[in-house]
Formats: C-alpha cells, structure tokens, sequence
C-alpha cells in the first residue's frame, strides 16, 4: 500500500508516546522505526550575512519528514541554483515522531479486521515532526541581492508541505547575537580572543631578551668590583 493522504496524520495532539532510545534500544517503547527521509539539515556557507530570511508556521500542524525533504530540495536547487555559495540554508526541525499504521486488506470482511480496537497501536510506517505555530520550519540567510531569490525558493518549498506560513525577513547585519551563534561567528571570535594573547608573547619576549642582556654587564661589574678588594689584600 502507497502513502496514505497527509491529512490522516495532519492534526496535532492526537499523537500516542512514541520514544526511541538510541544508547539503550531495547528500552524503545518503538521498535524497528523506518529512519527519517530528511538526509541533510545544513547546506550553503556558513559565514556572516547581512539578512536573515525564516519560513514561519501559522497553524499548529504535523509534517511528514518525506514533505519535509522534498520541500527542502525544492528551496535549495533553487537557490543553488541563482546564488552558488553565497548562502546559509537550515531545516529547523527533526522528525522525530513515529507514524504508525493499521494496513488496510482489500478482501471481503476487511473493515472487521482493519478497525481493531480503538486507538490500537500499529506498526511504524515513517516519521514526523510536530510544528507549533510561530515555529521556524526553515531558515536561510544571505545578502541583500540574495532575499528575492529566498523568498522564491520558500515559494517553491510551500507547495510540497501542507499548512499556512509566511517568510519573516530579518536585518541582521548589526546584530552581534546572531554573528556570534554562526561558525563563521565562532571562528572570528577565537581569532579576537587569540590576539591579546599573542601580542602579550611578543611584547614579552624583547623585554626577556633587553633585560639578559642587562643583566650580564651588571653581573660582571659586580664581579669585577669583588675581585678587586681581594687582589689588595694579596699584595699587602
């Protein structure tokens, strides 16, 4: 049997407990669940940008991971596409959720069998990934000549997922806070953090050198002024 329509899945609050551990499997109250569909969550550079473009859900909704992926990969060959590198692209969120599934027969009597009890618990089918509304589903930053082309992509990603959104642009450019959770912020920080560091190595160094070579006269003038003394009294 193929994929059963979104909107059986769709609705939020309806879904039982649904719990995979990955250091202790034989603790999962969820066995053998197919892994998620979505194969890559970071794509682009990521380095400091001046605008900030999110796709923001506007109802409490639950997404499939296979929506979820192929709205990614309408986003991002898009805007690989017009952009090349100059662009940061992140899916926000992991379908973590477990869809589970009573299969259906298509022999007579079907419906006595396919009912079951109420709320049974199936087998696992695939994943999902609840979104509250004002979550972020998707965000990309890059520059100013790269938001058109980001909002065209998140045109393109909106028609693969169900639900209500709106694209949220963002001014990034001064804002420290944003720069400093990136890679590029991180990096940039440590080379900051490095410099006074090793301006204080150097500084130090000539000033060891000055001061041994200081030191050496002063010691041997010292020296010269005790032996003096003692070759008086040898003559005496």
């Amino acid at each position: 049997m193929g994929l059963r329509p979104a909107k059986t899945i769709r609705r939020t609050g309806t879904q039982a407990w649904t719990r995979i551990s990955q250091r202790r499997p034989r603790k999962s109250f969820v066995k053998g669940a197919p892994r998620p569909k979505v194969r890559q969550y970071d794509m682009g550079v990521d380095k400091r940008f001046d605008f900030e473009v999110d796709l923001v859900a506007q109802v409490p909704i639950n997404l499939r991971d296979n929506a979820i992926e192929a709205a990614r990969q309408m986003c991002n060959k898009w805007v690989e596409k017009n952009l090349l590198a100059n662009y940061f692209f992140k899916v926000m969120h992991y379908p973590h959720y477990v869809i589970r599934e009573h299969s259906a027969l298509g022999v007579a009597g079907s419906d006595r069998i396919s009912k079951g009890m109420k709320l049974a618990f199936g087998r696992p089918k695939g994943r999902m990934a609840p979104i509250r509304k004002g979550d972020v589903v998707f965000r990309a930053r890059c520059y100013t000549a790269g938001v058109p082309i980001i909002k065209q992509g998140f045109d393109r990603a909106l028609r693969k997922m169900s639900g209500l959104y709106k694209i949220r642009v963002c001014d990034i450019s001064k804002d420290a806070s944003n720069l400093a959770k990136s890679v590029a912020g991180v990096a940039m920080k440590k080379r900051e953090e490095a410099k006074p560091v090793a301006e204080a190595a150097a500084a130090a160094t000539p000033a060891a050198e000055k001061g041994k070579g200081a030191a050496a006269p002063a010691a041997a003038a010292e020296k010269g002024k005790a032996a003096a003394p003692a070759k008086e009294e040898k003559k005496k």
